[in-house]
């Protein structure tokens, strides 16, 4: 007996949950279906959806950049500009000093000692020259006589000379102490400039740049020398 109220007692217990059950499923209202513009999950992007790759490293990038050479990392030499130097002035050109020969010979007189005052024979030197070739330097304007009274006075020749108004020119008496008729009468001193005889005194004589100044002592009037007095 008590065993059938148990049974009759659970049937309707599960009778009961059944009806409860069913009111539930009545009232419940459905839920809404989200639709895809509602959904709130967000579509994914394009970059998100690409595969996504990993930045590369720093050792990557070294390996990646192509080596430079050294030669080409450093800055090109460029040499300092010189800056132009100013034309630089020429030298002056200094003027030159002008300049003759003198020479002073009396070898005439070797070829004429029976002439010769016998005082004056040993005055004559072996070869007959008194003073060789010398090159002088001259003032511009200056005369023969100037250059033979400077030569003798700076070689210690003698010299002796005087003044002829008449001729307007220094005569030269003497040179070496050998004087005018000292080897017979046509005996004396003559000059020649560049191996002509001028037909004017010494003194009136202007040098040139170059001049040859021979200074001889004839023994016949200037005929055994080369020239002639007066001529």
């Amino acid at each position: 007996m008590k065993t059938a109220k148990r049974l009759c007692a659970a049937l309707l217990a599960l009778a009961l949950i059944f009806t409860l059950a069913g009111c539930n499923a009545q009232t419940a209202k459905p839920m809404p279906t989200p639709t895809p513009a509602q959904s709130e999950t967000p579509a994914p992007d394009a970059a998100q959806d690409a595969p996504a790759t990993s930045a590369p490293s720093e050792t990557e990038r070294q390996e990646e950049t192509p080596a430079v050479p050294p030669e080409q990392n450093e800055a090109p030499t460029q040499a300092p500009d010189t800056p132009a130097s100013p034309d630089e002035p020429e030298p002056p050109v200094e003027n030159s000093v002008p300049t003759c020969t003198v020479s002073i010979s009396c070898a005439a007189i070797l070829e004429n000692l029976d002439r010769l005052n016998a005082e004056k024979a040993d005055l004559i030197p072996a070869d007959g020259v008194l003073l060789a070739l010398t090159a002088v330097e001259f003032t511009e304007g200056e005369s023969v006589f100037d250059v033979l009274k400077r030569v003798c006075r700076e070689n210690k020749i003698h010299m002796e000379f005087s003044e002829t108004p008449v001729y307007q020119s220094a005569y030269i008496e003497g040179i070496g102490n050998l004087y005018e008729f000292d080897c017979g009468e046509g005996s004396g001193w003559m000059y020649r400039v560049n191996d002509e005889f001028p037909n004017y005194g010494c003194s009136r004589y202007t040098l040139a740049d170059g001049d040859t100044v021979e200074w001889v002592y004839t023994c016949d009037f200037g005929a055994d020398v080369g020239g002639r007095v007066g001529a």
